[in-house]
């Protein structure tokens, strides 16, 4: 220490100096106001900081509070049972069904049929003796099949059901209507 008060060197103090300044101080730090165009920019980012806030929360919340609209139920899907066929006894070769082709009274079990009358359109095959039933395949026009079942009456047309020569997996109905007997191929 320098022979002075050493409560001088470390503690500063409030004494005043003979012109009415606080002793010690040389220079003193000058607060200055901030500019006007400061603060204007400080708010302007602040309102568009909130704005941005609100639309994000409207696109975030549109349609989900309480009283915009319906809600929508939920759809539960369940199978319904397919129908059961019943027996029911041939058509009789006189019976004509809006003015498609009969069906031939030559077609029995054991027989080769042809798709014919389609004009290219193809024959439905079905899981069921109907149209009730969903359509598993289309027969092209002209493809050979034996008959394995039938017939079976429905909608006013007789139903057989038929199996692919080449492919034994392939059987389903089909009407009568379209069915044309061959000799064996």
């Amino acid at each position: 220490m320098n022979g002075g008060n050493w409560m001088d060197e470390t503690i500063p103090s409030q004494r005043t100096a003979p012109d009415g300044g606080v002793a010690g101080d040389d220079v003193q730090p000058q607060r200055t106001p901030a500019p006007i165009v400061a603060w204007f920019l400080g708010i302007a980012v602040i309102l568009v900081a909130l704005a941005t806030c609100g639309l994000w929360a409207l696109y975030l919340f549109h349609g989900r509070l309480a009283g915009d609209g319906p809600t929508p139920a939920p759809i539960i899907w369940t199978p319904t049972p397919a129908p059961t066929p019943t027996a029911s006894p041939p058509p009789s070769p006189t019976e004509v069904s809006d003015g498609r082709p009969t069906a031939s009274p030559e077609i029995a079990v054991g027989r080769h049929v042809q798709v014919a009358g389609t004009e290219g359109a193809g024959l439905n095959l079905r899981s069921g003796p109907g149209t009730n039933y969903p359509r598993e395949d289309v027969a092209l026009e002209g493809e050979v099949f034996i008959v394995t079942d039938g017939p079976t009456v429905s909608g006013g047309s007789a139903w057989w059901m038929i199996q692919d020569l080449e492919n034994e997996t392939r059987k389903w109905w089909a009407i009568a209507n379209f069915l044309e007997p061959i000799e064996q191929p």
